[in-house]
C-alpha cells in the first residue's frame, strides 16, 4: 500500500526541528519524500517490502556504495554530486517503523530537475554521459562486497519460467492486447535470450551496474541543463554493462515516452547516436570491442524483459509496479513490445551509430 506521508515516528528520528514534507518523483516502487528542515534537506524513502523481500541488503549495498563514492575524487568537468546515504540522528543507516516498514534517507541534490523523455539531442547526450560517468565512478568497487538486490534480477530465464507457470483469469479474456503480448513473448523469447547465453558461456563478465538507468533517474542541473547525478540506487549491484546501456538507450530513444500510447512509440536513431556519444565520452575504455558489438543485444534484451515483467505483473493483478488502474501495467507492457518491434526493424543501422 502506498504511503502518502512519512509517519511522525520516522521524521523525529531524522529531524530535530519541524519538517516540510513533499511527495517526490513518479517512481514505480518505493514511496519517496523530500524533507526540508531549517538546517538541512534530504530524500526519505520507504522501501517496498513486496518488491525487496530483504531490505537490509539494500542498506548494506548503499553503505558500501557510499563508502566507495565518498572516498573517490571526482574528475568530472561539470557539476556532479553522488547520491549517498544520510544517517538518522543516532547514526543509524535505516529505521523501521511500528508497522515493520524500513525507511532510509539519501542526500538531496539541490537545484536539479528530472525529465521523462529526451526531446533534444543534448538531453540524450547528457543522459549517456551520466551513465558513463557513473560507471567510471564504480571502478574499484569490489563486486564480492555487493549483494544482488533482487533475486533473479535481469535473469531473463527466470522471468520466462515464472511467466510460463502462470494461470490466471486475465489470460482467458483473450483481448487483442493480451494476445499481442502473448505472441510477442512467444516470437521473441529465444532472440532476447542471446545475451544471457553469451554470459553463461563466459564470453562476457559481470561488473557493478546501476540496474535501472532510465532517463527519469538522471538529475539535470536546473540552470545549465547538464546531468548532475544518477539516482534510484536500490538496484546497484552485480550485472552486465549491456543491460545498463541497453536500458538507458531504451528509455532515451523512445520518442513517445514510457507512458505513451503504444502506437506513438518509435526508437529514434539520432537520439541513440547522441546517447552513445555521451556515454563513450566518459566510459570509452570500459567496453571491449566484443562489448560494443553486443550493445544491440542489450537494448533488445532489456526491452523484451521489461515488456515481459510488465505483462506478468498485469496478469498477477499488479503486485510489483505501482498503478492507478490495473490496465496501466498492460499498457506499459504494450509500449515495450511495440518499441522492441521498432528496434528490431532498425537492427542494420546500429553498427553505424557507435562512435569511432
Amino acid at each position: 500500500m502506498t504511503v502518502t506521508t512519512p509517519p511522525q515516528e520516522i521524521l523525529t528520528r531524522y529531524c530535530t526541528s519541524a519538517a516540510k514534507v513533499k511527495t517526490l518523483g513518479q517512481g514505480n516502487i518505493n514511496d519517496t519524500f523530500l524533507i526540508h528542515t531549517t538546517n538541512k534537506s534530504f530524500v526519505l524513502q520507504r522501501i517496498n517490502k513486496q518488491v525487496f523481500p530483504s531490505p537490509q541488503l539494500l542498506i548494506d549495498n548503499l553503505q558500501e556504495l557510499t563508502r566507495h563514492l565518498t572516498s573517490r575524487p571526482d574528475t568530472a568537468t561539470q557539476r556532479w554530486e553522488d547520491a549517498v546515504l544520510v544517517p538518522a540522528q543516532d547514526g543509524s543507516l535505516s529505521v523501521v517503523d511500528s508497522s515493520g516498514s524500513m525507511w532510509r534517507a539519501l542526500s538531496h541534490i539541490k537545484e536539479s530537475v528530472t525529465v521523462t523523455r529526451a526531446n533534444t539531442s543534448l538531453l540524450a547526450e547528457q543522459t549517456g554521459w551520466a551513465l558513463g560517468h557513473f560507471h567510471k565512478r564504480l571502478i574499484g568497487l569490489d563486486i564480492q562486497k555487493m549483494h544482488t538486490p533482487l533475486p533473479g534480477f535481469h535473469q531473463l530465464t527466470g522471468y520466462l519460467r515464472h511467466y510460463d507457470q502462470l494461470t490466471t483469469d486475465r489470460l482467458i479474456k483473450h483481448s487483442e492486447d493480451i494476445r499481442f503480448c502473448q505472441e510477442m513473448i512467444k516470437k521473441e523469447r529465444e532472440s532476447a535470450l542471446s545475451l544471457e547465453k553469451i554470459f553463461t558461456r563466459g564470453e562476457i563478465q559481470q561488473r557493478i551496474i546501476h540496474g535501472d538507468p532510465k532517463i527519469a533517474n538522471v538529475l539535470f542541473d536546473r540552470s545549465s541543463g547538464l546531468a548532475v547525478s544518477l539516482i534510484d540506487l536500490d538496484t546497484v549491484g552485480p550485472g552486465l554493462l549491456h543491460h545498463d546501456l541497453g536500458d538507458c538507450l531504451r528509455s532515451v530513444c523512445n520518442t513517445g515516452g514510457e507512458e505513451s500510447a503504444p502506437t506513438q512509440v518509435r526508437f529514434d536513431l539520432n537520439l541513440c547516436r547522441s546517447t552513445l556519444k555521451g556515454y563513450f565520452q566518459e566510459a570509452d575504455k570500459l567496453l571491449t570491442s566484443r562489448d560494443r558489438i553486443l550493445i544491440y543485444s542489450g537494448v533488445k534484451a532489456i526491452t523484451f524483459e521489461l515488456g515481459l515483467r510488465f505483462f506478468t505483473d498485469y496478469l498477477q493483478g499488479g503486485i510489483y509496479f505501482k498503478f492507478q488502474d490495473p490496465e496501466e501495467t498492460l499498457q506499459r507492457a504494450l509500449v515495450q513490445f511495440f518499441l522492441l518491434q521498432d528496434i528490431k526493424r532498425q537492427k542494420k543501422a546500429f553498427p553505424g551509430l557507435l562512435p569511432t
